[in-house]
């Protein structure tokens, strides 16, 4: 209907998408703030490394703004990672970014996988509190060594695990004293970005997820914030679309792999 108004004001998907990029980085800056030289800073470019865990990849990883700036960056990123014994990395490639795309498969990295980048904006989405109690945590102490035996990929606690910022919020279910399940939210500006959600083994299939979920958004309500970000693998689609979540592009990762490797350290 012509000059009709909507009662809350649309977000794109260009806009949500712009916000996951932003938090994004913000989560992997807190990640890689143990040391100022895991940290790489080139125009429209910022890497972050994590050299005591060389194998992990999600730790070896790239971002970028701007095309001209990633392929201005590459032969310098190369030297950064190599000159930390890194065998492997990795750079998100938003969607709608073939160019970004063209000049790292002519460098050598390949496409290895995808997600779906996805987002909600509060004012569009029904509060849906969680039908459970829900417990927060102060620290990630527990949080990190039970999602790292989910997901397989153990980096260490961090100091940061043990005094995380205000802008970070855990969540765990548990039963009988054991954590179950578990999620955090970080806010950045007026949204929260989603991480680390997940249920051990013997506890799926019970809506464990979900209920975490449902507290981590009613909190980031109450924070007063507009919107709430997330990547999400196939396993999670589902999940995150059942809560109000709507995709908003299809991110890639493209990966350099050195061939030979990197000799381990202390060997030739």
């Amino acid at each position: 209907m012509s000059g009709a108004h909507l009662p809350f004001p649309f977000v794109t998907d260009v806009e949500l998408a712009a916000r996951l990029r932003t938090n994004l980085l913000g989560f992997k800056r807190l990640q890689a703030s143990g040391s100022p030289a895991w940290n790489l800073n080139l125009p429209g470019v910022w890497a972050s490394v994590r050299p005591t865990v060389p194998q992990v990849l999600y730790l070896q990883q790239v971002f970028f703004w701007d095309t001209g700036a990633l392929a201005s960056a590459l032969h310098p990123l190369e030297a950064f990672f190599r000159g930390h014994g890194i065998p492997a990395w990795r750079v998100q490639v938003p969607s709608g970014e073939p160019a970004a795309e063209h000049v790292l498969r002519q460098e050598g990295y390949r496409r290895e996988d995808a997600f779906e980048a996805m987002g909600l904006a509060f004012a569009q989405v029904p509060s849906a509190p969680p039908r459970f109690p829900v417990e927060p945590v102060r620290t990630l102490e527990e949080l990190i060594p039970f999602s790292a035996g989910i997901f397989g990929s153990d980096a260490g606690l961090q100091p940061w695990h043990l005094h995380p910022p205000a802008t970070l919020h855990a969540l765990v279910v548990r039963r009988e004293g054991r954590v179950l399940a578990c999620g955090l939210s970080m806010d950045e500006a007026d949204t929260a970005g989603i991480y680390l959600v997940a249920t051990a083994p013997e506890a799926r299939r019970q809506g464990l997820a979900s209920e975490v979920m449902r507290g981590l958004l009613t909190h980031a309500r109450g924070r007063g914030l507009a919107a709430a970000v997330l990547q999400s693998t196939a396993l999670g689609h589902g999940v995150y679309q059942r809560l109000g979540f709507r995709t908003v592009g299809r991110w890639t990762n493209w990966v350099r792999r050195l061939s030979p490797p990197l000799p381990a350290a202390g060997q030739e």
